[in-house]
């Protein structure tokens, strides 16, 4: 993008030091590696809740199949089975940096090494695209900070919130290539707009890319609006027309007023449908799963309204939070820590709270100075409007924003957590502080002003209004009110009580943020502070600001502890080399059912967490939210069909089960057991079945579970199968000549026309050849594959071998052709020689 900086805010820049060109990335590199100290230079893991809990098990399968050769259609690891791309299996598994990282690096330092990246670009992002606003650097660089260490951000690395976390880092530069399009028109500015869409895109989190590009939308609406009216204002036959208007026609001619705003947003509409079709290889297959197989279907497409309401406005902030993120960050309390008040001080409405959502105290009494005169006043209040919808928004039903979007616009009911618009609010904040730093900068040079003095008694202001804070909190009263009046029914008094010691303190701490601009102004204004102090000063109160919270959020862990493997695992590893396949039903503490560990070993586990598994296997397995699957636990028949082998069971916590004797066990010092590994009976991953029993898909897992049910001899199906089945027990043989990720070779034997069951998920991308000849694969006992076979001995090859896939990498490679021809093209107009 253009290095070329807007002259419209430049009155109030001009008053700004000269800071070198190679200091903004440079502190903003130095703040990063502080702030991830404990990661970067040691060998440590970055600790991240969902990193333990998926992510770097689906990173590892990812690198080892890549290492291969291999790019995985299929992860067959985690609740029967799951696409890979589709089921978003992998995340960010196509997200350039990400991809880089992980072929260039362990997987486990690759996903605290782009968090750690993001970080940094955040800063300069900011710092991008507020100097195209026409800002100081001085200005741009304090923003860039503050953005950098914002705990709106940072925070996101404790709960392993990586998508959304790129997603934050990533929109000022979305924002930035909007405004040099509008601006210059520029071939690779529209280039940008493509290319920052489809980055945002392949990062997976489809939630946090609606906000943005809707934000980016408006902005464009804003900026076309501008245009008209400027041109409109200056295209008389004498005025002066703005740059990038088209020049006056020759005289004599008919004059007509014209503006390429409109024609620019139409250009900006078709750079953000080309830059979605840049990642088509990921959007489309996504699109098509998350529609139509995902579990998540259960919470949204197919729920009732009350349901579908209820699902989406949960995890939203309540006021409560709503005072943490603006004043008092401790106000709420936190669940992330082991110690401090980030340890079992959450009171809030939520279950619990691992991230924080606090804007920066420091930000915020800056970007008030931005509305005390100064250029672009349009931009300011559309920045204010943007910043406080996505604020109201965030606290869900608790103001009229939400319940609005939810009704009118398409998309959200497939949503949760409105919490997490919070970035667009931090976004607009820390655009309006540089703007607010410029401000305060010219108020320096020119004490005199009438604005300076209007400012100065703003800041105090503010300062008196924390030093009421302060009182309150420190005398017991703050949330003595706060119960009273707005939240009398605290679900956790406990949490409250422990939270009390740290609000004085959190409110002194507040108050001396709010104290130094009014201080730092007063000196500035009487020379007693040169203006580059005054820009170290202010660079330095919001990077302590932020970081003050975001350092409680940033933990490591010992990775050879992390991975190691506990004898229990250790005997399934050895038996998984020499048995036939099998399924692991995994209910170790603390995760009971959605423990990972096995599968981050290679063990097929039964169950386990994923946030979009398939709807039928969680259906059939009886598994709720993030529970255990219950009909798996009351149905032996039914681990049977999937081919449950073993089970690890928590004997401290449940007891031994009755008639089974453990296979491998481990105890604690005093010898009592706390985890063993028992074997029961199950069916073969790959049998023949002769009997099948049309059950429509309604009925089919109360069918399944019925203790009567010969799971054994029968499956069931939702419509007849296209073959006359011989009936009864077919004789005959099943062996495995190729198991793969996404293909699989079996030789089968049989004495009459049967089905050959695989107990594995059914997916409309896996297809059959029999014998050289394409059959049909068909859903079996719910969500399993059955193949037709004639009687006779016969190859079967499985490949996964998904259309969606295809197609939208035909979508992806036209889409950056697009891309790169318009690129070639700009460059091409710019080195032809004058005419």
């Amino acid at each position: 993008m253009t290095r070329n900086h807007s002259t419209d805010g430049t009155r109030d820049a001009e008053a700004a030091p000269a800071l070198p060109a190679w200091l903004p990335h440079t502190l903003f590199a130095a703040v990063t590696l502080w702030l991830f100290r404990d990661f970067v230079f040691s060998s440590a893991m970055l600790y991240g809740g969902d990193t333990e809990a998926m992510g770097y098990m689906a990173r590892a399968f990812y690198a080892e199949e890549l290492a291969r050769g291999n790019f995985p259609g299929w992860n067959p690891l985690l609740v029967g089975g799951t696409p890979f791309l589709a089921a978003l299996s992998g995340g960010d598994s196509l997200y350039p940096p990400s991809l880089l990282l992980l072929l260039l690096m362990e997987p486990y330092r690759a996903l605290g090494w782009k968090l750690v990246l993001h970080v940094f670009l955040a800063g300069v992002g900011v710092y991008g695209w507020t100097r195209t606003l026409g800002v100081s650097r001085a200005a741009a660089t304090v923003a860039g900070l503050g953005y950098l260490v914002g705990p709106f951000l940072v925070t996101l690395v404790f709960p392993g919130h990586d998508g959304k976390l790129f997603v934050t880092a990533l929109t000022p530069f979305l924002f930035w290539a909007v405004e040099v399009w509008f601006r210059d028109g520029s071939g690779p500015a529209w280039a940008g707009i493509a290319a920052a869409v489809a980055m945002v895109t392949l990062t997976t989190h489809f939630q946090m890319a609606y906000f943005l590009f809707g934000a980016a939308g408006a902005y464009a609406v804003f900026r076309t609006v501008q245009g008209i009216r400027e041109g409109k204002r200056e295209a008389g036959p004498d005025g002066d027309v703005p740059r990038g208007v088209p020049k006056a026609p020759p005289a004599g001619a008919v004059r007509r007023r014209t503006t390429p705003a409109p024609r620019r947003f139409v250009l900006f509409l078709a750079a953000a449908v080309t830059g979605v079709g840049v990642a088509g290889v990921q959007f489309l297959p996504a699109l098509q799963y998350i529609g139509e197989f995902s579990r998540r279907t259960a919470t949204t497409t197919e729920a009732t309204p009350e349901a579908n309401r209820a699902y989406a406005a949960s995890w939203s902030m309540h006021p409560e939070e709503a005072l943490s993120t603006l004043v008092l960050p401790e106000f709420a309390g936190n669940d992330a820590g082991t110690s401090g008040w980030t340890s079992g001080t959450y009171w809030g409405r939520n279950f619990f709270k691992t991230n924080h959502e606090y804007l920066g105290l420091g930000l915020l009494l800056l970007a008030v100075l931005a509305f005390l005169g100064g250029p672009r006043p349009g931009l300011r209040w559309f920045l204010a409007g943007l910043g406080a919808v996505a604020f109201l928004y965030t606290l869900g039903t608790h103001t009229p924003v939400w319940p609005l979007f939810y009704a009118l616009l398409p998309g959200v009911k497939l949503f949760r957590a409105p919490s997490m618009a919070i970035f667009l609010a931090g976004f607009s904040l820390a655009t309006l502080a540089a703007l607010g730093v410029d401000r305060f900068l010219a108020w320096v040079r020119d004490p005199g002003t009438p604005d300076g003095a209007r400012g100065l008694r703003v800041l105090w202001i503010g300062a008196g209004a924390l030093g009421a804070v302060f009182l309150l909190a420190g005398s017991g009263q703050l949330t003595a009110l706060w119960t009273a009046v707005v939240h009398s029914g605290v679900e956790r008094p406990e949490a409250l009580q422990a939270a009390q010691p740290f609000l004085a303190r959190g409110a002194f701490l507040a108050l001396l943020v709010a104290l130094v601009p009014p201080l730092l102004l007063t000196g500035g204004r009487r020379g007693m502070l040169a203006p580059r102090a005054v820009v170290a000063v202010l660079a330095c109160l919001v990077a302590v600001d932020g970081a003050r919270i975001s350092g409680a959020f940033i933990d490591t862990r010992d990775f050879e502890a992390f991975h190691r493997t506990s004898p229990n695992i250790d005997v399934l590893l050895a038996r998984q080399g020499s048995e036939p396949p099998f399924r692991v039903l995994d209910l170790s503490e603390p995760q009971m059912g959605q423990g990972v560990r096995a599968a981050m070993q290679g063990l097929e586990v039964a169950s386990g967490h994923h946030p979009n598994d398939l709807a039928r296997y969680r259906e059939l397995t009886g598994m709720v939210g993030s529970g255990m699957p219950e009909n798996l636990l009351r149905s032996p028949g039914l681990m049977a069909m999937l081919n449950v082998r073993y089970i690890i069971w928590p004997v401290r916590r449940f007891g031994a089960p009755e008639g089974l004797e453990p296979v491998s066990a481990t105890r604690f010092a005093n010898g009592e057991v706390y985890e063993a590994v028992y074997r029961v009976e199950d069916l073969p991953r790959a049998r023949l079945v002769a009997q099948a029993e049309v059950v429509p898909d309604a009925d089919a897992v109360a069918r399944l579970l019925d203790p009567g049910f010969p799971g054994g001899t029968v499956v069931t199906v939702p419509e007849p199968v296209p073959v006359t089945l011989g009936g009864g027990v077919p004789e005959g043989s099943v062996s495995w000549v190729v198991r793969q990720t996404d293909r699989q070779e079996l030789t089968v034997t049989t004495d009459r026309t049967s089905l050959l069951v695989i107990a594995d998920n059914w997916y409309p991308a896996w297809r059959a050849i029999v014998d050289g000849v394409e059959a049909p694969v068909l859903r079996v006992n719910h969500t399993l594959r059955g193949i037709p076979v004639e009687a006779g001995t016969h190859t079967v090859v499985l490949t996964f071998r998904s259309s969606h896939v295809r197609n939208g990498l035909v979508v992806s490679g036209l889409s950056g052709l697009v891309v790169l021809g318009v690129l070639g093209a700009s460059l091409a107009r710019r080195r032809a020689p004058a005419a």
